[in-house]
């Protein structure tokens, strides 16, 4: 730190009778002058949010390690079962299961363009129905 900061300078403050009271117990139990008190419970109202934040970053990092390791394991284990469902001869559920949800996106899809098509034929039925016949030449009406 720079002379500047260590250099001290009297402030002058009001604080509630109650709180200084703690104060004041508190440094005598801490064997010091409560000046040093206020100075030293000022100082680490600055650094607790530091700390906070180093100890928030040393737990993420556990976690994402952890995780890691975590997804490797399921990855294993996965492997594994499908290994064991193959050899019993068995299917694999999230094979199945991706396949039925391909199939269901298939009939959907089926579905929609069946819809679309009846709209497009209802369409032009009305269109026709709308329509006037026109009489020919030969006085036939088409």
């Amino acid at each position: 730190m720079a002379a500047k900061d260590q250099e001290l300078r009297p402030v002058m403050t009001r604080i509630p009778e109650g709180l200084r009271r703690r104060l004041e117990r508190e440094a005598r139990f801490r064997g010091r002058s409560m000046n040093a008190e206020i100075v030293k419970r000022l100082q680490e109202s600055f650094d607790i949010p530091d700390q906070a934040q180093a100890i928030v970053d040393d737990v993420s990092s556990n976690l994402d390690n952890e995780l890691s390791g975590v997804h490797q394991s399921l990855s294993e284990i996965q492997s594994q079962n499908r290994a064991i469902l193959s050899h019993l001869g068995l299917p694999d559920p999230a094979e199945d299961r991706q396949r039925v949800r391909e199939e269901a996106r298939a009939r959907m899809e089926a579905q929609r363009r069946m819809e679309a098509q009846r709209r497009k034929e209802a369409m032009e039925r009305a269109e026709a129905a709308a329509t006037p016949p026109v009489e020919t030449d030969d006085g036939e009406k088409k």
